[in-house]
C-alpha cells in the first residue's frame, strides 16, 4: 500500500465508522471512537502491508500502577500477539496503551475493516475496565 492508498483507505474507513469528520482520520490518522483516542500508524517503507493501531486506555492512577501492570501482563500472556493486540505502558509515563497490527486491509471492504476495528476497541474497553477495577483483596 502506498501513502496515497492509505489515505484513501482511511477516508473510507472514517466514513464506514460513521465519524463526523472522516477527513480528519485521513489527514491526522487520529480519531475518538467509543470514548477512546485511537491512532493509526503507517510506514510505506517498512510495513506497506499493514496499519498499526494504538489505542490510549488512559492514565493509571499511581496507587493502582502495580496492580494494573500485573493485570496487563496477564492479558498479554493470555492473548498477546501482534494480531490480537498487546497492552503496554507508554515510555516514561503511566498511560496504558493497546496496540495491534491490522493486516490485509486492501482485501477487505471498508465496512469489514470498520467492524474489525470496533472489535479491537471493544477488547481495549474491556481491558481498560479490568485495568482500572479496584483490587478485590484490598476491600
Amino acid at each position: 500500500m502506498t501513502e496515497y492508498e492509505c489515505r484513501c483507505l482511511l477516508l473510507q474507513l472514517g466514513a464506514a465508522l460513521g465519524l463526523a469528520d472522516p477527513q480528519r482520520l485521513a489527514d491526522q490518522r487520529q480519531a475518538v471512537l467509543d470514548g477512546l483516542n485511537l491512532h493509526l500508524l503507517f510506514d510505506a517503507t517498512q510495513h506497506p502491508d499493514r496499519l498499526l493501531l494504538h489505542v490510549e486506555l488512559g492514565e493509571i492512577p499511581p496507587r493502582q500502577l502495580a496492580l494494573a501492570l500485573e493485570r496487563l501482563m496477564r492479558l498479554n500472556l493470555l492473548s498477546g500477539s501482534k494480531t490480537t493486540g498487546v497492552f503496554a505502558l507508554a515510555p516514561f509515563g503511566t498511560q496504558a496503551l493497546y496496540a495491534v497490527h491490522l493486516f490485509d486491509l486492501q482485501r477487505r471492504t471498508p465496512a469489514a475493516v470498520a467492524d474489525g476495528l470496533r472489535q479491537h476497541l471493544a477488547h481495549a474497553l474491556a481491558a481498560q475496565a479490568l485495568m482500572l477495577a479496584p483490587d478485590a483483596a484490598a476491600t
